[in-house]
């Protein structure tokens, strides 16, 4: 496994967490533990993602900085060898 994809891995893995958390609480509203452990997981999940952005651009559009143009189409898609 690369760099990139253990990068994007780890945001996959706080993503998964958040959302499993977040349903916990739509069950368990006044959980402190279920709440603290989504804070964390929140907190992982954003330096996470600043990571990977930090080395290999926006995981989303709405991340990116299109000051000078859309270049959102310019790195290559999954299929054309982007998580090589």
């Amino acid at each position: 496994m690369n760099e990139r994809e253990t990068l994007l891995n780890r945001v996959r893995m706080h993503d998964l967490a958040l959302v499993d958390a977040g349903l916990f609480l739509d069950g368990h509203p006044h959980s402190s533990d279920a709440l603290s452990y989504f804070r964390r997981q929140q907190a992982a999940y954003k330096q996470a993602v600043q990571n990977y952005e930090a080395k290999y651009g926006p995981l989303m559009f709405k991340n990116g900085d299109f000051t000078n143009g859309w270049s959102w189409v310019n790195d290559p898609w999954p299929w054309e060898g982007a998580d090589n």
